[in-house]
């Protein structure tokens, strides 16, 4: 059972001074243009926040309680002080709510951002196949890709930007995006985390391909798909760095361990969401050679955005996850060659 808040936010008295902010070593509240926030699973109950904040905007239980007696038992005909009312969480979500940055995300949100990327991506896939592109000359198709790659991210960009909207929500804080007043502890907490991830989740890649390639499961044909889709000039690999390893996994993190897994985690638990948008992510890919890897590399993902409360570790491995494969290829193709 939930333990009964302690704190009391304000957000109409609140005058984002960022006192709190600095108070609080535990790094758990969140404060923005229209919520006050508190991480319950980092408080202690410390109520530092409380003894700094001189605007009202957070005060502890007990004392809005006295308050609230104390009003209960005035004499009448004096004016009653009205209590602010803090949003309350829809009963679909009771079971594990989970906010981000003042903003929770719901099952739904999640179906609808799941299919318009789904749609999107086939959007992208028919554009690619149809007869007027595959007739465009060699040198023409590289900036074709990679516009069709961009306009599908910028689709979702769009679609995530419209659902916030709609219910009031900031893009970066309800992603897990804001900046962070972290102790120097827990961003090498977060480094370390990254860096074993990335280890982990290549060594789990490599490995398995060595048994599929021994085992004669690896593709022959289409293997190398970034060079098939950005073509191996100078050009095309500088693109192909640009979207994989910079827009690609920042809009990916966003989508899925944004959006799909907040709002997977607020319905079924932090697991099984994490597993699910796994599999999803995985999906994605159209290849079930890529199917264990990319799974294996969608829960470490899912559980660092999960673990650490910000997109920001799960982007860094992401990316750095992208960046060895693309340096890979670049090694080869002028180097290795």
């Amino acid at each position: 059972m939930t333990a009964r808040p302690r704190l009391v936010l304000d957000t109409r008295a609140c005058d984002r001074c960022g006192r709190c902010l600095s108070a609080c070593e535990k790094n758990a509240i969140r404060v923005g243009r229209t919520y006050i926030m508190v991480d319950w699973s980092r408080c202690d109950g410390c109520m530092k926040c409380v003894r700094v904040c001189d605007r009202g905007a957070i005060v502890s239980a007990a004392t809005d309680a006295v308050a609230r007696a104390r009003t209960a038992t005035r004499p009448q005909g004096v004016k009653p002080v009205v209590a602010a009312k803090i949003p309350a969480t829809p009963r679909a979500l009771a079971a594990h709510s989970v906010t981000v940055g003042g903003f929770t995300w719901t099952i739904l949100e999640a179906a609808a951002m799941l299919s318009v990327t789904f749609a999107a991506f086939m959007v992208k896939e028919l554009f690619l196949a149809s007869s007027l592109v595959r007739a465009l000359p060699p040198e023409a198709l590289v900036g074709v890709r990679a516009f069709a790659l961009a306009g599908y991210y910028a689709v979702q960009l769009s679609v995530l930007r419209y659902l916030l909207r709609r219910r009031d929500g900031v893009f970066r804080d309800a992603l897990g995006l804001s900046r962070q007043h972290d102790s120097a502890g827990q961003i090498a907490a977060s480094v370390g985390l990254v860096l074993a991830g990335v280890a982990g989740t290549r060594v789990i890649a490599t490995v398995y391909s060595m048994i599929t390639r021994s085992l004669g499961l690896m593709p022959d044909a289409g293997a190398d798909t970034i060079t098939h889709v950005f073509g191996t000039s100078v050009g095309g690999l500088v693109l192909a760095s640009v979207m994989l390893v910079v827009v690609g996994p920042f809009v990916e993190e966003c989508v899925f361990r944004g959006a799909l897994l907040r709002g997977l985690e607020a319905r079924i638990g932090a697991w099984p969401a994490i597993v699910a948008q796994a599999a999803l992510f995985a999906a994605f890919h159209r290849s079930w050679w890529l199917l264990f890897p990319m799974t294996v590399l969608g829960i470490a993902l899912g559980w660092l955005a999960h673990e650490r409360k910000s997109l920001w570790p799960a982007i860094a491995l992401h990316a750095a996850y992208n960046a060895i494969t693309v340096g890979a290829v670049i090694w080869l193709l002028h180097v290795g060659g």
